[in-house]
């Protein structure tokens, strides 16, 4: 802690140094020219000169670090003049580039990436084809899944139809930072009425890769309801293996079902892990009513039913279910 507060007042005191040398340096120069004030500082010479030659090495050691950093900065973000190819990465004239580091030899001493090689950013003057389809933004901070590109219009990535106008991440090792054949997707906003699995999804659902498997879901409690296998679902999440073919899905009802005895409200959680069965679990803002008994099923416990004919299979504690209790 000690250390924090020595240097922000170390800081500060050179701030104030720097904001008083820029005013006096200009009052010294304005003094000298009334007569009045002239008289006093030449009576004074060494002290007034020393504060003047004190100004005037703040002022220009400022101004040279500003002229500095804004050739430096120049240096970082240029504009392609004409085409570049780095490995099998191309790059077209015209485009705006943010690099890394301009030194080949890191703080540490290490060599590092630099130059064009560097490159973090790229936003091109027109929309430009990599991995396939075309983009208008790139942006490659580190590695690993902060990567990613802007479609310029609605396209297929990877075997997924993207909306235009939103980014594509990507998973990229550090290895393969300039190789785009080598680029692995991790995730992209799907377009309006994207058809996946056999659903249409809403605009501004999400697919996500994890570890070889996909997973689709809607974003945000206000997205339109999506039907699966009949069933309108809010907040609902389809998970697809390494084929893309459906696993499991899991949502809430968009309106009030029954299914067999039991009358689920809307809002209730449902889930399918195998095929041809369903379980819901309430929560304490929706229960279950069995029709035909007057049984309450509350937050706690999950019900398993045939989806074809709605005969119960479970009635079990969440516990071990995956299911959280809220």
């Amino acid at each position: 802690m000690l250390p924090l507060i020595f240097g922000a007042m170390i800081y500060v005191t050179l701030l104030n140094v720097v904001f008083l040398s820029f005013i006096g340096l200009p009052a010294l120069l304005i003094a000298l020219l009334l007569p009045g004030w002239r008289r006093q500082m030449l009576r004074q010479p060494r002290r007034f000169g020393f504060l003047a030659l004190v100004c005037a090495a703040v002022v220009i050691c400022t101004l040279w670090k500003i002229h500095r950093d804004a050739e430096r900065d120049k240096a970082l973000n240029p504009r392609l003049e004409q085409d570049a190819q780095l490995d099998g990465l191309q790059l077209p004239a015209g485009t705006q580039l943010h690099l890394k580091a301009l030194e080949p030899l890191g703080p540490d001493g290490q060599p590092q990436l630099h130059g064009l090689r560097s490159l973090d950013y790229a936003e091109f003057a027109a929309p430009h084809m990599i991995m396939g389809v075309q983009i208008t933004e790139l942006q490659m901070y580190g590695s690993g899944p902060l990567s990613k590109m802007l479609l310029a219009s609605d396209q297929v990535v990877d075997g997924w139809p993207c909306a235009g106008g939103t980014w594509v991440m990507l998973d990229i090792a550090d290895e393969d930072r300039l190789q785009p054949s080598r680029w692995r997707f991790t995730s992209c906003t799907l377009a309006h009425g994207a058809k996946v699995a056999g659903v249409t999804w809403p605009y501004r659902s999400e697919v996500n890769r994890y570890d070889g498997q996909y997973s689709v879901q809607t974003v945000g409690l206000a997205s339109p309801s999506v039907v699966v296998q009949g069933i309108a679902l809010s907040v609902v999440t389809l998970k697809l293996d390494e084929s893309r073919q459906p696993e499991r899905w899991d949502g809430q009802l968009a309106e009030e079902m029954t299914l067999g005895d039991w009358q689920y409200p809307k809002g209730m959680r449902v889930r399918q892990d195998t095929p041809h069965t369903l379980m819901f679990s309430p929560s304490k803002s929706y229960s279950a009513l069995n029709r035909r008994t007057g049984e309450t099923l509350r937050a706690g416990r999950s019900i398993l039913q045939r989806s074809t004919d709605g005969i119960v299979k479970w009635i079990k504690p969440n516990a071990g279910l995956g299911v959280l209790d809220w």
